[in-house]
């Protein structure tokens, strides 16, 4: 079994064979922990390919070292790393922080200091690919139908028109979440066919996720989920037909 620990923006998951008595979580677990090789998928943090990452455990002053290639937009000139306020934070020239995290060791997310969200994931990691349910089927359905969505219906949503903004139609019931990750908190449900304002989107492994703004809330919803454990659908696609 599992068990999670948490302190704001952090957490760690450790086997139960871990957990005899108390468990001290100091910085040094945490570097311990989250060391490693990481990436994003979002084309706009990359240049030249998808943007790596080496979390180093060897410190440097009062950061940690980091190793980065293909790192472009708001993570350009990233150099090093630390733990700031219980959030992995990632550093620049003169240690100025150019984005903050929380997660846990398998997928961060967080924002970059100008507002762009951004999703990192454990590179070859075993817990990584064993937090996806494998699945079984020859298509992504579209909602609660029993047809295949056309490449089309996964575009990100963008604004009909300049000066107009971005929708999508929600096809099936979804909790929106505090983060981009699963494990994030949710901040409400919303119901199947509801049309959603989109103000941003980011790409990870598990496909696109859009910050949708519903009433008084804003919360992130995955394109993708897996449906009875078995069945993968697409939760929105990128327009509102007919909405205002």
């Amino acid at each position: 079994m599992m068990k999670v620990l948490k302190i704001t923006g952090l957490s760690l998951v450790l086997g139960a064979a871990m957990m005899s008595g108390a468990v001290a979580q100091s910085e040094s677990d945490f570097v311990a922990a989250f060391s490693g090789n990481w990436q994003t998928l979002d084309p706009s943090l990359s240049d030249g390919g998808a943007c790596r990452i080496e979390l180093k455990k060897d410190k440097t002053g009062a950061t940690y070292d980091l190793a980065a290639e293909h790192c472009g937009g708001d993570l350009a000139g990233i150099r090093s790393w630390g733990i700031v306020n219980s959030q992995l934070a990632l550093l620049g020239k003169e240690d100025k922080i150019l984005a903050r995290m929380g997660g846990n060791q398998m997928r961060m997310s967080g924002d970059t200091e100008s507002g762009k969200a951004l999703v990192f994931e454990r590179v070859n990691g075993s817990t990584a690919a064993a937090a996806r349910p494998a699945v079984d089927a020859p298509c992504v359905y579209y909602g609660y139908t029993a047809t295949c969505a056309k490449p089309e219906d996964f575009a990100e949503p963008k604004p009909a028109a300049p000066g107009e903004v971005a929708k999508a139609s929600v096809l099936v019931r979804v909790n929106a979440r505090a983060e981009a990750r699963p494990d994030a908190s949710v901040v409400s449900t919303i119901p199947a066919d509801t049309c959603v304002v989109v103000d941003q989107c980011t790409t990870a492994s598990d496909g696109l996720w859009c910050r949708a703004k519903v009433a008084n809330y804003t919360g992130w919803i995955p394109q993708k989920a897996i449906r009875q454990g078995r069945w993968p659908v697409l939760t929105f696609t990128n327009q509102c037909h007919g909405a205002n």
